[in-house]
């Protein structure tokens, strides 16, 4: 059986979500590192995994990717486009690397931008946000060096260890991405 690319980096391509996929993403929500950057609290069982992914993979308004290693198949995380307003033609982005085995090889800025070319050279998108934790310095520079800019500070957005945790709005504009490209 061929292996699906839907789009291709060096060290990653993006492919749909395959029901195989469930182990990875069942591992990370209820992995303590995965689960404290994504700032989950609940346990998730296998079905309320499968359910989740089902739900993303069936919406129009989210574009849903997992993430593998072009060096052995394997995935490694998931990449999405939630909230996609056709319209004003604006979306959020969304980055899980699920095995912290992956964390720090390129793998989260390679779908970054993977998933910026596909916004605005195919989706016709003009408008990328994120929200990212202000106490995550390494995610803020990884996606700076994407091209997004921090707009502004959503202030106790969430709660986290005791006490709330002030996050950035960041995005990432159309001519912004052009200009960054030439």
């Amino acid at each position: 059986m061929r292996t699906v690319k839907f789009l291709e980096g060096e060290k990653i391509y993006l492919r749909p979500v395959q029901e195989k996929d469930l182990e990875l993403v069942e591992y990370g929500k209820n992995n303590t590192d995965v689960r404290e950057t994504l700032f989950l609290f609940a346990p998730m069982t296998q079905e309320q995994v499968r359910a989740e992914m089902n739900a993303w993979s069936g919406s129009k308004e989210i574009m849903f990717f997992t993430i593998c290693s072009q060096a052995d198949d394997e995935p490694v995380g998931q990449t999405a486009f939630v909230r996609i307003d056709y319209v004003s033609r604006a979306a959020v982005f969304y980055l899980a690397i699920y095995d912290p085995e992956f964390w720090s090889k390129g793998f989260g800025g390679e779908a970054t931008s993977l998933m910026l070319r596909y916004a605005f050279e195919i989706l016709n998108m003009n408008r990328i946000q994120l929200h990212v934790c202000c106490e995550n310095p390494k995610a803020v520079k990884a996606y700076e060096k994407a091209g997004y800019v921090i707009e502004g500070t959503l202030r106790q957005a969430m709660y986290h260890f005791n006490r709330y945790i002030d996050f950035y709005v960041m995005s990432i504009l159309r001519e912004e991405y052009y200009n960054k490209k030439s």
